[in-house]
């Protein structure tokens, strides 16, 4: 059965778009990397131990950084691969 024309869009513009999985992802990572540093700011002021306190943290921050630099670096190779442009 064919779609009645006043139901179906008339464009690109009226088509529904779905979120992008990759930048949820990466919203969500840079979120816990900004609370990550945030905790790490008020352990360096409030605790007298900071290097044994804060040395795990700031490494847990660091890799998390790098992991989501990976992932977008590893998204957009993926993408240009599937769209065909190498060059």
């Amino acid at each position: 059965m064919p779609t009645p024309p006043m139901l179906s869009p008339r464009g690109p513009e009226e088509a529904v778009r779905r979120p992008d999985p990759l930048a949820s992802i990466v919203v969500f990572g840079l979120a816990l990397i900004a609370v990550g540093l945030f905790v790490a700011a008020i352990l360096a002021v409030y605790t007298y131990s900071t290097p044994a306190a804060e040395l795990p943290l700031i490494v847990a921050i660091a890799l998390a950084f790098v992991t989501l630099f990976a992932t977008l670096l590893l998204g957009l190779a993926l993408r240009r691969f599937r769209a065909g442009r190498l060059r």
